[in-house]
């Protein structure tokens, strides 16, 4: 099970040797409505430097999807990379708690994509999951947010 997440206050630093990867979805519209919904990840290495990002449209998605999604597909960029140690950063406070254990996935819709995210987070031996305020995760929200227009 991963670690217990940051709290707002303190600053994502990871300890040296970890890559890290940002983030996060954009979905809007409701359940039985979704509208367009797409991702945005970025994947550090140790020093911070970016070294993949991802930025698509993922079709008809409600916000929880998307963040999913995003989750979800950085996980398979930094397995692609052989990645071991990785931080992972997403301001979807739902998200981190579902995957941490902390909250129940209480919509059916979610449940496939809790045990997908669950499944690829076991594929790594030094993973954390944290939350952090949106702000911090502004360079992934910019990638869905481009995708989302369009541009």
């Amino acid at each position: 099970m991963p670690v217990p997440e940051t709290h707002e206050g303190d600053h994502p630093e990871p300890s040296k040797g970890n890559y890290l990867l940002n983030a996060d979805g954009s979905g809007t519209g409701t359940t039985d409505n979704p509208a367009q919904g797409a991702i945005g990840v970025v994947l550090r290495d140790p020093d911070g430097h970016p070294i993949a990002e991802i930025s698509k449209r993922i079709g008809p998605a409600i916000n929880t999807v998307a963040e999913y999604r995003a989750l979800i597909e950085g996980l398979k960029l930094a397995r692609s990379r052989g990645i071991q140690r990785i931080r992972v950063f997403l301001d979807s406070e739902l998200v981190v708690d579902q995957v941490n254990g902390r909250a129940k996935v209480g919509k059916e819709h979610i449940r496939p994509l809790h045990t997908e995210a669950c499944s690829l987070l076991q594929e790594f031996p030094n993973i954390r999951i944290s939350w952090v305020p949106r702000k911090w995760n502004a360079e992934a929200d910019a990638l869905a947010t481009k995708a989302l227009l369009g541009r």
